[in-house]
């Protein structure tokens, strides 16, 4: 029984990175543009394959990005299982708006066109996020750059942990916590105490664009308690 069971937050270990990246596909599966154009094919073996690289890649190089995984202990023994990740990054500066300052642009997205198009993306992307790192006098933020649950494993609690393990970090350190939302996971976030600052971001990439799949993320926020 769901009652029954124990979700635990730990530090994501090299090893469950091709676990989570499965699992951030199947959460998402083709519901988020974003994480369509950011993760091309992730839901092919390449595509795993790729990402996960990618994820590995970014661990090794952010020490202030905090990855996370959420555990399932259930059962006899209380065997685990991990069924969610987290990747909270403590920023105090704003992020590189061009994207090929940590990325392969042309390995990750060999086409010409898709190539361009998320490098826009990116740009408008962080534009948000940028704006509370620089408006915070210096402190910084927490930044939420990805969280996703196993499909068969949601409404346990796992979302909810992930959330509050930034939110606590925050309050902490006395800083934001802050999120660019898809529509799903907008209520998870508002049911954590974040509240929307910007309904529907901006994505200005051209008019050579207009024909590509629609964004829809929301910006929210979380004000640190005194």
């Amino acid at each position: 029984m769901a009652s029954a069971n124990k979700i635990d937050v730990a530090l994501l270990a090299d090893e469950d990175i091709p676990t989570c990246f499965q699992i951030v596909s199947k959460s998402f599966g083709h519901d988020a543009a974003f994480v369509d154009i950011y993760f091309p094919n992730h839901d092919t073996p390449s595509g795993q394959a790729q990402g996960s690289q990618r994820l590995a890649a970014w661990k090794r190089r952010s020490e202030n990005s905090t990855f996370l995984k959420a555990v399932l202990r259930a059962g006899p023994g209380d065997q685990e299982r991990v069924i969610g990740l987290a990747i909270w990054t403590y920023m105090k500066e704003a992020p590189p708006a061009d994207l090929a300052k940590f990325e392969d642009v042309e390995e990750v997205w060999p086409d010409k066109g898709d190539r361009e198009y998320m490098t826009r993306l990116w740009r408008e992307y962080v534009v948000p996020r940028s704006k509370a790192i620089n408006d915070s006098q210096g402190k910084g933020a927490y930044v939420l750059e990805l969280l996703a649950v196993h499909p068969d494993y949601q409404r346990l609690g796992a979302g909810t942990a992930l959330v509050k393990w930034g939110t606590k970090a925050a309050d902490e350190k006395g800083v934001a916590a802050v999120v660019e939302a898809t529509q799903i996971g907008r209520h998870l976030y508002e049911r954590c105490g974040l509240r929307t600052e910007i309904e529907e971001m901006v994505f200005d990439v051209g008019e050579e664009f207009v024909g590509r799949r629609k964004l829809q993320l929301t910006f929210l926020k979380w004000e640190p308690k005194s």
